[in-house]
């Protein structure tokens, strides 16, 4: 029995349609054109559903507070991070020739956060911005993570400073303990860990139990300490253009200062949302025929992607020349 005979009434049909394409049986191609617009009309479906999966994904991490696990909270880590490390190198430089200040003076917990190699008594040996690239991540994950909000200066200076002891802990966990370092580096580095959002905090609490269980000797930053660094690291990127800081009065005798995104990143991450949420449409099965691929661009759906509009009656005439010239 040929595998003609197997075949649905409905995959004859598609083939039919396919053969016969624009014209043939359909004398007025009234009936075509109702099939394109159905084509249509479901893959503009797809891209809305795109758009609103997009939009979700978006409103749950501003609400876990996790907004650098999000396309444009990644964006801004990739372009400020070069900018962050060029800073925090050049005021190191200044804090070894021994500039004053309580700022300049918290520096040196950052300093932590290198191997020791990196300093021939209090020296700063290796100049390179690039080797503060991982402190400049910490600071600016744990900005972005809130900021569509608003903050206080206090929570959010000690937020940093807090990660960047972490960095701190785990550098000297290396430095102290390497054979356990090398063995939970390579665990955290394999594929059986959580993804996604998940995938930062589960390797922050591992670290801290293998810390903890090898007994790391570590001298732990006071909140008067991290305020002061955390502090420093928010005005680069106030420099920077990325956050602002706002005094609010609460009462009579007190003030309180939050932290909140400037209006031009407002307006940057608003116009990169615009953009970006219609690229990733909710792919399903065609409704009508698929067209056949002349490029590896051109084929498949009928719509364009994805802006421009795209009437049944250019399809329909992009059909019928194609048939044409088969």
């Amino acid at each position: 029995m040929s595998a003609e005979t197997h075949k649905t009434p409905l995959q004859l049909q598609l083939e039919e349609l396919v053969r016969v394409g624009v014209g043939g049986k359909y004398k007025d191609k009234k009936d075509y054109i109702e099939v394109i617009q159905k084509e249509l009309d479901h893959e503009e479906a797809m891209l809305r559903g795109g758009a609103d999966r997009y939009i979700k994904t978006v409103n749950d991490a501003k609400a876990k507070q996790q907004e650098s696990t999000t396309l444009y909270g990644l964006v801004l880590q990739q372009k400020y991070i070069t900018e962050v490390s060029k800073k925090i190198n050049d005021d190191i430089r200044l804090m070894t020739s021994g500039q004053a200040g309580n700022h300049q003076t918290a520096l040196k917990l950052i300093c932590q956060c290198l191997p020791s190699t990196a300093f021939d008594k209090g020296v700063f040996l290796d100049d390179r911005p690039s080797i503060w690239d991982t402190c400049s991540l910490i600071i600016l994950k744990n900005v972005i993570d809130g900021i569509s909000d608003e903050i206080t200066i206090n929570k959010l200076s000690i937020q940093i400073a807090t990660g960047l002891m972490q960095e701190a802990r785990i550098t000297q966990f290396k430095e102290q303990n390497k054979d356990s370092y090398n063995k939970t580096a390579r665990k955290l580095a394999g594929k059986n860990i959580p993804q996604g959002i998940r995938r930062y905090q589960y390797k922050s609490r591992v670290w801290t139990y293998m810390m903890n269980r090898n007994e790391l000797r570590f001298d732990d930053w006071t909140n008067v300490e991290k305020l002061h660094l955390g502090v420093k690291m928010l005005s680069y990127l106030e420099t920077l253009g990325l956050v602002k800081h706002q005094n609010r009065k609460h009462r009579k005798d007190k003030t309180i200062t939050y932290v909140e995104a400037t209006p031009q990143i407002i307006e940057e991450i608003r116009n990169f949302n615009i953009r970006n949420e219609l690229l990733f449409p909710k792919f399903l099965m065609m409704v009508a025929p698929p067209r056949d691929w002349t490029s590896p661009f051109t084929g498949g759906y009928y719509g364009k992607r994805f802006n421009k509009e795209n009437k049944p009656e250019e399809i329909e005439r992009a059909l019928q020349l194609y048939q044409a010239n088969k």
